[in-house]
């Protein structure tokens, strides 16, 4: 679940000292609030609004709505196109800071002014501020989050030039990788880099290294690893993500996958968040069954249950499953959600263009 508003009420009903019951008569029952202001179900608009009415809360206009939510997602296209249209779209959405706290756009909304807050220093906004939010974000929001937060937001903020000078050309560095301008974006991580190890901060320097991993992983393999494992022997908290990315990747390779195997079973020993967990548990499985070791792919399925690839997951199960028309399908779908998907839709691609050759050549097609 993924709306803002449950909290918003849930919030004002406790400032206001109101009864669950007494806030959901006349409008839902008591456990069904409940379930609203914990984030467990998103009703019907019409309740919200009549929930919002009792609480005496004013609603925005839903085409004011429409137009910030419009004018958000145009935010993010021109920053990562690097357009400059993005400062004339950030004034325009400062414009509506007041009133997007009862929208169910608040969180996209705090996640803009973290962005934006590395263009414009009149925004006052910290990463743990939105990270509040966490779990009321979708999975774009929390790339976008993830994305900040790998960028500049674990930097310590301060007033010190030197800071600064580091958090901007980091948060550029990141936008040339996204945009797969990789030599400049390698440059400019290791102008921070060398920035960092000068000021002797070991926390700043394992996130530049860890990103600087992150650009390599696709580009040279060895000197990834190498950044890798450096910025975990420089702050252990990154080693969830960095062993994720090493293993996710290097299982795709013929040559590196015991060893990618070996990274995800370290890093799901010591990971502690359950999204992550799951993350790890769904590449292992990966790696099962690309190891056509399916016995222990099927012991591992229901550790999968509550993964929102679970039907893919099944599908891989049932033999010849490359040659399902569903299966091929759903690659289809997902091979832009991540790398490893990408992977499947490029290996079931190079199967059944051997699949093919085998029929033609005993006369089947």
């Amino acid at each position: 679940m993924n709306d803002y508003r449950g909290l918003l009420i849930k919030k004002e009903r406790k400032k206001q000292d109101i009864s669950l019951e007494a806030l959901a008569y006349g409008i839902c029952s008591p456990s069904y609030l409940s379930k609203i202001e914990n984030n467990i179900l998103i009703a019907d608009n019409e309740i919200y609004k009549l929930i919002f009415q009792k609480l005496g809360i004013q609603t925005m206009d839903q085409q004011k709505e429409e137009h910030i939510e419009a004018l958000l997602k145009l935010f993010f296209r021109y920053y990562m196109a690097s357009n400059l249209k993005v400062l004339k779209v950030i004034d325009e959405l400062l414009e509506y800071k007041d009133e997007v706290s009862t929208s169910s756009l608040f969180v996209s909304y705090q996640l803009f002014l973290l962005y934006a807050s590395e263009m414009n220093s009149q925004i006052n906004i910290s990463l743990a501020e939105v990270e509040a939010y966490y779990s009321y974000m979708d999975d774009s929001q929390r790339e976008y989050f993830n994305l900040f937060r790998l960028s500049s937001g674990n930097m310590e903020l301060s007033d010190n030039e030197e800071w600064i000078f580091i958090r901007r050309l980091k948060s550029k560095a990141n936008l040339y990788a996204y945009q797969k301008n990789v030599f400049k974006a390698y440059d400019l991580y290791k102008i921070c880099l060398k920035y960092a190890t000068e000021l002797g901060n070991k926390n700043l320097i394992a996130e530049i290294l860890c990103a600087l991993g992150w650009l390599c992983l696709e580009v040279d393999l060895k000197q990834a690893k190498q950044y890798y494992t450096n910025a975990v022997s420089y702050d252990t908290q990154y080693k969830s993500l960095a062993y994720y990315n090493l293993g996710a990747i290097l299982i795709q390779h013929k040559n590196e996958m015991k060893k990618g195997y070996q990274y995800l079973n370290e890093g799901l020993k010591t990971c502690k968040d359950e999204q992550m967990r799951m993350k790890y548990k769904e590449a292992i499985f990966i790696y099962f069954i690309v190891n056509d070791d399916k016995n222990t792919a099927k012991k591992m399925i229901k550790e999968l249950e509550n993964s929102e690839y679970i039907d893919v997951f099944l599908l891989m199960l049932n033999k010849d499953h490359e040659s399902n028309e569903e299966y091929q399908h759903r690659l289809k779908e997902l091979k832009n959600d991540s790398l490893l998907f990408k992977f499947l839709f490029i290996k079931n691609c190079q199967y059944l263009h051997k699949y093919k050759e085998i029929c033609i050549e005993k006369g089947l097609i």
